[in-house]
Formats: structure tokens, C-alpha cells, sequence
């Protein structure tokens, strides 16, 4: 996969604009369109490095198309793609937020016991 098919994952897989990376990432869109319409093949160590901290994106992966497409978080190397994307998503989280995908959590486990138990009372 080449430079601008990797910036076009990173767009979509996020939903960006090319304007609204160029803005995170402190570049000009100029920038962004040249390197996905093929003019520019190539990007900066330091960009690269911007997209791993706003985005989760390896920046080896970014530079080169090597390695791990998702920065390693956490301990385990089996995590999927989606988890080191929520990981990096939850390390961005100020107290607040936090306390509110716990209670999430907390729900969807309460309603999977309560679906469980409404299943087993079924097949008896």
C-alpha cells in the first residue's frame, strides 16, 4: 500500500475531510491533496508522528506501510485493530467521560446477564 492509500485509510477510516486532517495535524490541505492525488509521495517524520498521537495510526505504518497499521497500546500484542482505536480514543478522555463508558460498560453487561438468564429459563 503506498503513501496516499494509506492517507486515504486513515481518512475514511475516520471520517475525515482532507481539510480537517491538514487542520489537526498543523499542515495545509495543499499538502494533504498533494500526497493523495500522487503529486507528493512522500511525508515527515514529524507528521507522521502527529497522526500516531491524534489518530493512533503507527507512524512507522504512516512513513513506510510496515509494521502494525494501529500503534501498540496496552499489554496484549492480540489486540484487534478496534481495540487499540478505543484504547487510544479512551487515553484522549478527560475523568468525566471515562465515568460514562464505564456506566456503558456496566449496562451492556447487566442487559447480556439479563438476556442470558431469559435464555437459559427458556430452554428448560
Amino acid at each position: 500500500m503506498i503513501l496516499r492509500d494509506r492517507l486515504k485509510t486513515i481518512l475514511k477510516e475516520n471520517n475525515l475531510k482532507q481539510k480537517d486532517l491538514a487542520s489537526v495535524i498543523g499542515v495545509t490541505e495543499s499538502y494533504i491533496s498533494a500526497i493523495i492525488n500522487g503529486r507528493n509521495d512522500n511525508i515527515s517524520q514529524p507528521v507522521a508522528y502527529l497522526i500516531e498521537e491524534k489518530y493512533g495510526y503507527s507512524a512507522q505504518w504512516v512513513l513506510t506501510g510496515a509494521g502494525s497499521k494501529i500503534k501498540q497500546v496496552g499489554k496484549n500484542p492480540n489486540f484487534s485493530n478496534l481495540h487499540k482505536k478505543a484504547i487510544m480514543q479512551i487515553d484522549e478522555m478527560n475523568e468525566q467521560q471515562i465515568r460514562a463508558v464505564l456506566v456503558f460498560i456496566d449496562s451492556l453487561e447487566e442487559l447480556e446477564r439479563c438476556f442470558k438468564v431469559e435464555f437459559d429459563v427458556d430452554n428448560l
